[in-house]
Order: C-alpha cells, then structure tokens, then sequence
C-alpha cells in the first residue's frame, strides 16, 4: 500500500471497514480449546480464564482468542471497550466473535454496524500517526461476573520480508491465568529459531500432525499474577517468554533491509545537481560540509508525520522524496546518508529501538526495530546523526551520542550490533541554581534551569510544541510543589542561545514563612531538598528483588542551593564522593564562612543496576539519603548558637512514593510503549514531592 493510500486512510478510516477489516468465521485451521472455570485470585479485578494463541505462517495468520471474567465494577466498566490493533497497510483484521456468557445464555456481539475505526498517533504533540487502527466495539450493561470471549485473527498480505515469520508470546502475566495455549502450526519447522524462557512444571510440550503441517503448542495452566516491581529497565522483558523468528542471525535481517534500501537509492536529475552547488560552497572543511548536507536536509524536506508497520523500516524512493519535499524519519535518514557517502564520507544508515533500547540484541533476530539515524565514522570518531531531532542545534563535534545504546548498520557486511557510547561528562547536562535569601521567617528565592546540548534541544520542542505560556505553568507549579509557600513574584524569562546550544529558564518567588516552628523545640526550620537530583535517582525496598533496576539514563545534573541567612554561617553537608560503573554523586558545601551554598551532582554512567550488585547500589543510596537533604533550624530569636541540622532521609520506607512519578526532563523507560512527554515533573509527580517534604519536617518536629 503507497504512502498516499496510507494518509487517506488515517484522513477517512472508516473506508476500510470492508476491504482491510471484516467479520468472518474464524481459519479452518485453528484448533477449537475449551474453556474452564478458574477461581478468582484474591486482589485482582480480572480473571483471564483462556489465553490462545495460534500461527500459521503458510496462512501468513495468527489467530487470538481470550475470555476473560471481570470481577468488579470498575473492571466490568474497562471490559465494555473491545479494541483490536492492527495496520491496514500490511494487514487484514479478521474478527470472529464477541461474546458474552451470562446466567447460562450465550449472546454475539460481533455486528460489522457497531464497529468503530479509530486512527491512532505516535505522538500526539507532533501528530505523528503509528500507522495503526484500532477497531472498537462497544459493550453496555455488562455485570460484574459475566465471561466475555473474543475471537479475532491478523492476515498479513505485506509485501516485505514475504518468507519471513517472527512472533513473541509472553508465557506471564500481570492477571491470573487459568490456561493458555501457545501454538505454531508449518510444514517447515526447520525455518524456525525458538526461544522458551519457561519450562516450569506447569507447562507442556505437545506435537500434533496435520493436513496443515506439525502443530507444536506449549500450553500452561493456573498461572498466578506476576506482580512486578517499579524502575525496571527500558526494553527488560521481565515475563517468561516464548519467540519464534525465521531469520537465522542480526547479519540476516541487515542484509534482507540492505537489500530492500539499495532499491530507494535512485536520485534522479536534480538531486545530483543540488549536491555539486554544497560542495562547491564548502571546498576546503570537511566538517563545515557535513553540517552543511545536515542543515540541507533539514531545511529542505518537510516532515510528513506518518509512520506504518512494517513498511515504516523501508523509505521513499530518493528522487520522490526531493520532488516532493516530504518525508519522515527513514527518508530524510535516506536523503541525508546518500549525500553523505556522494561526498566521499564513510555513513552508513542505522536500525535502532525506541522502546527496547539496547535490550534489543537479547531478542530473537527480527527486523522489530521502530527508528532509523545516520552513522558517520569521519576523523577516527563515531558521529550519530538523528534528523527526527527537529530542534538539534549542536555542532559536529558534539553529534558522538544518541540514547539508543546499540544500532545494527544496514548493510550486507553487518554481522551484529554497533554499541552507541554514551556521551562525555558536561555535554547534556542540566544545572540548577537557587539563591535564598531570608528577611524574618519569610524568604526570596531566585531559581535559573540551564540546559545544554541534548537537554536542550529537548526544552526547545517542548516550548515549540507548548509555547511559553505552558511551560511558564509547569515551571512556577513545579516550584511551587517543591518549595513551600513558593508564590511567583516575576514572568518565567526564557533564554536561547542557540550559537552554545543552551537554554535557560529563570525565575523569581517570594515564600511566606520559608521557615516554620518546629513545635517541639520552638525553633524555626526550612528545608531544602535538591529536588533536581533527588527525582532522577531510582530507590528500592529492602525486598529479595530478582529483576534489574533501571536507572534514569544519560542524566546529568548539577544542583546549587545559596543560602543567605544571619545564622547561616557554619550551615553545611559533609562531602560526599560515589564513584562506580552505574553513577556518580557528588556533595558538599561552599564559602560555609559568608553565605554557604550547598553543591550536589549526580550523572548515571549506566542504564541499569544487575541483580548481582543490587546490594551495592541500596548501600550507595543510603550513602546519597545521608547528604540529600539539609534541614536548617534556628531559634526564633535569631540565637547565634542555633546550629543547622542535617536531616537523613529513610529511603527503605518512602522512596516507592517518592518517585512513582515521571522524572524531570527525561523520558520514563518503562514496559508499556506509549511515549512520555519529557518535560517537568507532572502535577502528580509535585504532590509526591509535597508529601515528600512534609514528612522531612514532621520527622525534624519529632525530635
């Protein structure tokens, strides 16, 4: 299906009720299972009773069947929305039945009228559409109770990779499970690479000969919830699983797309012509060529948000593109690695995860990537370019990182991954300053955000995207949740340099009674917290954890607190140095004789802490929750004796509330796939804060 086809698809969906979804009798193939009674799990508002899954690659189909048993209210509420994913570009939705089971009588609810077609984004901010549709049918009046069955199957006609197959179930799940069924039905399972991370005592292995080929199912039954934990790292699968893939090694999928791009490589007339006018432009830097090629791109080609299935590993061929002036990622990644290798230049295009980071390579071989970027090995140094960075700003020299972790280079001569490094110390940092200063027991504080370089480029989208106004919003709420009593008393001013790459936002609060009895000693106390710092930092409970922890990375952050009170003199933090292969943390005090400013620093050097060395990393953070956070008391006389107190925080106990919430200016790496929006801590995230503090200060009263 062409990219014109696909845009009036996501323009008019409801086109494609007929053609690309259908209602229909479920494959002659699949095997029909029963459906057995399975006890409520105490705690969980549903039951899946049946979990079926059946493939067939000859069919080029797989066949999904669940029935599931709400339990509560709620639950009955969720389960009146039946939705099916699928890509109309590559795919045929099949739906078989929707039944529901009440008081013995049996009702189908599969109507072709009462199905609605919903287009789907990626991202709403850019609106960018996935290229999927979501088929929705509507059930009223269910009861708590009732057994609903859902039959449907995927006919994939996609034109890519047409020998290929590649499927992964997980064998766990968050709900209890009665039975589940896993089955691959081919005449040629020698095509297939299987991988069972789940071979306990209640799965089974079966073989079962039929006109259709060997079936081999894996079938599991009573299987309770898997209850995870938080912070797991991006891309872990922490389910037991079961994957199947037709290719045989990483070098096989490179080739295959390899292949596929070389057949987009055609420039036509024009484009050849345009390439000759920038390089006479910039004959003698060949660094000042490559930024300019970059910019070309950029300026050129307009960015059409589409992106689809599995033609979205695939671009527009290269003289389209520049006729038209449009394209997404993967064309201007096309564009721009051509001009590129025309000029001489050793750019190869690169296949990266979004979702799965560099846990990709722990998968099955598998064209499941869902992002492309430019790899340039120029002056013995490895450049990583990513034209979807539509505020990217920074010079060549700095063009050495991209989160991703791992890329497979699309190329016949790829064998495996390509690691990104991460990039160097005070490239992408954040640097927060505060400046108190006290007149009684209220307070005037002076707050600057610098970002530089990648988290830059990030608050420049957000403010493009949002517009000052909004982040205006975000920043004085942030403030507030953090600070006590913080009210705003000038407009948020905003700063772009866009020669250095940073930019900064600063503002200025007054906060009435910043300090506040203490009722126990009659004292006055203010904390102060490097709230900066303290949202990055990942905790975990004194619990046998069996999983990694994932850590907010790459985040670097620098954080001041200037404190300008008469009895601040001696007011101070001992210094602090953690130093090992997952983070550094630095803390101490300055100029503790005038007006003492507390320093903290934090960088994660790793994406994940192993299970191995969880122990280590609690005995780093109890080191961190030592110095985190200073509480400041004085008489309410202004006694000279009055001493500061440090105040130590009790992680074990609050650090699941305290961070069970998006992290400041860095985007969540969690299970689910759904994007999170880089930018402040949520409204949510700043009562957690506000919670936070209050029981710093009832813990100092209680002294």
């Amino acid at each position: 299906m062409g990219r014109s086809k696909q845009t009036e698809i996501h323009r008019n969906p409801m086109k494609i009720k007929g053609l690309r979804l259908k209602i229909e009798a479920p494959p002659a193939w699949i095997i029909r299972r029963k459906v057995k009674g399975f006890a409520k799990a105490k705690g969980h508002p549903v039951t899946m009773l049946l979990h079926d899954r059946q493939i067939a690659p000859e069919q080029s189909t797989y066949y999904t069947r669940y029935v599931r048993r709400p339990e509560t209210p709620q639950a009955t509420h969720e389960a009146e929305r039946i939705e099916f994913d699928f890509d109309p570009a590559t795919q045929v939705l099949l739906i078989h039945g929707i039944s529901i089971f009440r008081d013995g009588e049996l009702t189908n609810r599969a109507k072709f009228e009462e199905v609605e077609v919903i287009r789907r984004k990626a991202d709403p901010d850019q609106g960018i559409y996935s290229g999927r549709i979501t088929a929705l049918v509507r059930l009223n009046k269910l009861r708590p109770g009732d057994i609903i069955d859902v039959e449907s199957s995927i006919l994939s006609d996609v034109k890519l990779f047409p020998r290929h197959c590649w499927f992964s179930e997980n064998l766990e799940h968050p709900l209890p499970v009665g039975h589940q069924y896993f089955s691959l039905i081919s005449k040629n399972h020698e095509l297939f690479k299987i991988s069972v991370s789940e071979n306990g005592p209640n799965t089974a292995y079966t073989e079962e000969e039929t006109e259709w080929g060997l079936l081999k199912t894996w079938a599991k039954g009573n299987s309770p919830p898997l209850d995870l934990p938080p912070f797991l790292p991006a891309g872990f699968n922490p389910f037991k699983n079961i994957s199947i893939s037709s290719f045989q090694s990483w070098g096989a999928v490179a080739a295959e797309i390899a292949e596929l791009w070389a057949q987009t490589r055609d420039p036509g007339k024009d484009l050849p012509h345009e390439l000759t006018k920038i390089q006479k432009a910039y004959p003698h830097s060949k660094g000042e060529l490559i930024e300019a090629i970059f910019q070309f791109v950029r300026a050129n080609i307009q960015y059409q948000p589409l992106e689809a299935g599995r033609p979205s590993l695939v671009p527009e061929d290269l003289k389209k593109i520049w006729r038209t002036r449009l394209g997404d990622n993967k064309d201007k990644v096309n564009l721009l690695c051509w001009l590129l290798k025309k000029c001489g230049f050793d750019a190869s295009t690169a296949l990266v995860s979004l979702t799965l980071h560099g846990n990709i390579s722990e998968r099955l071989p598998a064209p499941i990537f869902d992002h492309v970027v430019v790899y340039l090995r120029y002056d013995e140094r490895d450049h990583w370019i990513d034209p979807a960075l539509t505020h990217h700003q920074r010079t060549f020299s700095t063009w050495n990182s991209l989160p991703f972790q791992k890329a497979l280079l699309i190329s016949k001569e790829t064998e495996g991954f390509t690691e990104i490094k991460q990039a160097p110390p005070e490239q992408d940092y954040i640097r927060v300053s505060e400046s108190y200063r006290f007149q009684g027991n209220n307070a005037f504080i002076t707050i600057r955000h610098e970002f530089h370089g990648a988290e830059a480029e990030k608050i420049r989208g957000e403010l493009h995207s949002k517009g000052k106004p909004t982040i205006q919003k975000i920043f004085r709420e942030k403030v507030k949740s953090t600070r006590i009593g913080a009210e705003p008393i000038t407009e948020l001013e905003v700063s772009d340099d866009l020669d250095k790459n940073i930019i900064v936002l600063s503002g200025n609060f007054s906060a009435i009674s910043a300090l506040n009895p203490n009722p126990n000693t009659g004292r006055m106390i203010c904390d102060f917290t490097p709230y900066s710092i303290f949202e990055k930092i990942h905790g975990i409970d004194n619990s046998d954890r069996i999983f990694p922890v994932g850590l907010c990375h790459p985040t670097e952050i620098f954080h001041t607190i200037e404190l300008d009170h008469p009895d601040a003199k001696g007011t101070g933090v001992p210094k602090t140095i953690i130093n090992n292969e997952f983070l550094t943390f630095e803390a101490g005090t300055k100029n503790e004789d005038t007006h003492p400013t507390l320093f903290y620093y934090y960088r994660s050097k790793a994406p994940e802490v192993p299970v191995k060395d969880l122990h280590r990393y609690r005995l780093n953070l109890d080191q961190i929750s030592s110095v985190i956070s200073l509480v400041f008391e004085i008489n309410s006389g202004r006694d000279s004796k009055s001493k500061p107190m440090r105040q130590r925080l009790n992680w074990d106990e609050d650090e699941l509330e305290q961070h069970d919430s998006p992290n400041l200016l860095q985007p969540l790496k969690p299970a689910t796939n759904e994007p999170v929006s880089p930018i402040w801590l949520s409204a949510i995230g700043g009562l957690v804060i506000i919670t936070f503090i209050i029981l710093i200060v009832r813990y100092a009263a209680s002294l």
